[in-house]
């Protein structure tokens, strides 16, 4: 299992990491959304549905932009717990836990890239991104 800290801007994140490249180095990735659907608005397919930077092996800075229709951020609740797995079934598993007593914001599901991917915000108000490999 890997802990990545997910920072959510409203369209500032590939701003932001570039900024954090300058600072520390590394190798960016970003994914946009004009990249994985369709859309005929420009602003929206330039937004950043996950970006990472990777300065080494133990640490990595994750972001991505709010996306119209997609759950919102509240100021000051912009950085929220990402999980990464190698097995969909433990992540599945660690979702529906991290999930009691708390809110499904998007359900995991297979998504078109690939693997794995949903949202919950616990009981304490902690949102978590959990993703996994297929």
């Amino acid at each position: 299992m890997q802990f990545l800290p997910y920072l959510t801007f409203h369209g500032q994140a590939y701003k932001a990491l570039k900024f954090y490249q300058s600072v520390f180095g590394g190798h960016l990735d970003i994914q946009r959304a004009g990249e994985l659907f369709e859309t005929s608005d420009n602003k929206t397919a330039n937004l950043v549905v996950h970006g990472v930077l990777t300065i080494d092996a133990d640490f990595q800075i994750t972001a991505l932009d709010v996306i119209p229709g997609a759950p919102d951020i509240q100021s000051g609740a912009t950085v929220s717990m990402g999980l990464h797995f190698n097995n969909a079934k433990k992540a599945a598993g660690i979702y529906g836990q991290l999930s009691e007593n708390g809110q499904r914001v998007i359900d995991f599901t297979p998504k078109d890239w690939g693997g794995f991917f949903g949202i919950i915000t616990d009981q304490f108000g902690v949102r978590w991104n959990i993703d996994a490999t297929a």
